[in-house]
């Protein structure tokens, strides 16, 4: 049985509307919010179907380093920690759902 070979196609939607809602949220709550529009699309890019280490690892360093910033700034680090995981784990679902076989393989 040959490997099957798939095309992933890039996340648009789970960004946007994580984007969204953190503009929403800046503009409602607290200006801090719109530090999390970077991890989010960081997340984004670096999310893969498989959940792979290799592929996830520049997400799983900020929020690495999202935790150790919350040790000195609570609400930067938890917003940077959340803004990566929400990108990566949302695009993950929609990557996996878009993704199809490329045919004749």
């Amino acid at each position: 049985m040959a490997p099957q070979v798939y095309t992933i196609r890039p996340a648009v939607f789970a960004p946007v509307f994580l984007s969204l809602a953190a503009i929403g949220a800046a503009v409602l709550l607290s200006w801090w919010f719109l530090a999390a529009l970077p991890f989010i699309w960081l997340g984004s890019v670096c999310a893969q179907p498989n959940l792979n280490l290799a592929d996830g690892c520049l997400a799983y360093l900020a929020m690495i380093a999202g935790g150790l910033i919350a040790g000195w700034f609570r609400w930067p680090g938890i917003i940077v920690i959340a803004g990566t995981m929400s990108g990566y784990l949302l695009s993950v679902v929609e990557k996996r759902l878009r993704m199809r076989p490329l045919p004749g393989t």
